[in-house]
Order: structure tokens, then C-alpha cells, then sequence
């Protein structure tokens, strides 16, 4: 026996996708696709997206190959910036434009959060060594999934990308994301979620450019207080801490 909704029923079910329909057209229209050729072409575009994330062995197991392009303009954190030692205001990275800088947050000895950046990765590099016991955000950092998460929102909002353990994002102009997979993840990042391990921002597909270094442990909901919000062109989640 056929079953019929009472009308009632029937003028909710109605509601419920007309509203969907205009979310879909809502969705289509942001991500500008207006015809049903644009769809088409859209979803024929020539790169082929990335469907999975590269292995990463070691922090300094990641080498661009070939020429790096310009780095991008910095962005000027909320936060002192401690550049190479020294306690500056957060303009001092754009004396710094067109060449790369190397980063984490951190805390001075007053405990107030500043951004300690480098011009060398060695000198970076020393400083996550040095400050690997203080900088865990957590006291069971193990408790934490193996898993991150970057985020297009602050706050831990919006649409989301993961990082497994071990496994890296090359070219976030190819991940796709969004209705569809009508857009992409290229400097679209806002947060990122506590995860065991460390993580590492790029701001160049191919873990070029300038970098910001996450250390286990750390959630991180505003990127814009460290100068890197929507700029992350690539991304890794080592599978270990320093």
C-alpha cells in the first residue's frame, strides 16, 4: 500500500527543498557559476585535484625542487614580533618583504605571547629545540588525536581539511574544497586545532616560502594574530614533536 503525507507533511517536505535548492544555487553563485557550461568547465579544469597527502619523514626531509617563486608579502602580526633575539613591533616584518621568515609562537619571560621569528631555519630550528618542554600547549599532549585540522574560519569554523600523522599537503591550489569541490584550499586557513604532533604552515605551494611552526599540543584559533591568516599554501603533520 502506497503511503501519502498529509498535507501538512507534504507543504514541510516542500519548505525543506526549496531551501535546499536555494542553498545550492547560493552555493553555485559564491563560487561564481552561473550557468550550467561554467559547472562543466569548472569541474574539467585541466589540474587534476590532489587526493592524497604526501609522506613526510623528517623536518628537514622536505626539499623544494626548482626555482621558488617570491616570497609573499608578511602580514603583520597582533603580537610583538622577537626577530632574530630582538623585541620589535609587529611592522618590522614588512621591512622584511621579499625575503623569507621563519616562525612560531611563543611566550616571552614576562609570559606575554609574542611571535619569534628567524632569517635563518637553522636559527629556527634551535629555538623549537631549545623550547620544545615549555611550548606544549597541553600536559598530555598523547591524549590528543593524531589527526589536524585547518580551518577556512577563526574559531575552529567553517569547512575543514585534515592532516594525518606523518603526511603533508604539497599544493593546497589543488586540494579542493567547498560545494562541489568548486574551489581550493590555497590561502584560505584561519585556525588550526590541537593535534600530538607538530605542524608546519607554508605560505608557497611546495613547502616553500616562509614558514609558521605549530608546536604539538597547541590550538591555534586565530592566525591572524601571528600574521598568517589566508596565506597558507602548504601544510605538514610530522608524526612527532621536537
Amino acid at each position: 500500500m502506497s503511503r501519502q503525507l498529509s498535507p501538512e507533511r507534504s507543504g514541510a517536505s516542500g519548505d525543506v527543498r526549496e531551501r535546499t535548492r536555494r542553498q545550492v544555487r547560493e552555493g553555485l553563485e559564491d563560487s561564481g557559476i552561473d550557468s550550467f557550461d561554467a559547472l562543466v568547465d569548472r569541474l574539467a579544469e585541466v589540474d587534476p585535484p590532489i587526493l592524497h597527502e604526501d609522506a613526510v619523514m623528517m623536518i628537514g626531509g622536505i626539499r623544494a625542487e626548482g626555482e621558488s617563486p617570491p616570497p609573499k608579502p608578511h602580514q603583520p602580526p597582533e603580537i610583538p614580533v622577537v626577530l632574530d633575539g630582538e623585541t620589535n613591533e609587529p611592522s618590522v616584518v614588512r621591512e622584511f618583504d621579499g625575503q623569507e621568515l621563519y616562525s612560531t609562537p611563543g611566550v616571552n619571560a614576562q609570559g606575554d605571547p609574542v611571535l619569534y621569528s628567524f632569517t635563518t631555519l637553522e636559527a629556527l630550528h634551535d629555538h623549537l629545540v631549545g623550547a620544545r618542554h615549555s611550548d606544549i600547549g597541553t600536559t598530555n599532549p598523547d591524549s590528543l588525536s593524531e589527526l589536524s585540522y585547518y580551518y577556512e574560519d577563526d574559531d575552529l569554523g567553517g569547512d575543514w581539511l585534515q592532516n594525518g600523522p606523518g603526511r603533508a599537503w604539497r599544493d593546497l591550489r589543488r586540494v579542493r574544497r567547498g560545494f562541489l569541490g568548486t574551489g581550493d584550499w590555497n590561502d584560505i586557513i584561519s585556525s588550526v586545532n590541537w593535534c600530538r604532533w607538530h605542524i608546519t604552515l607554508w605560505d608557497t605551494p611546495g613547502y616553500r616560502g616562509s614558514r609558521l611552526e605549530i608546536p604539538g599540543g597547541n590550538t591555534r584559533y586565530h592566525l591572524s594574530q601571528y600574521g598568517w591568516n589566508d596565506c597558507t599554501s602548504s601544510t605538514a603533520n610530522w608524526g612527532r614533536r621536537f
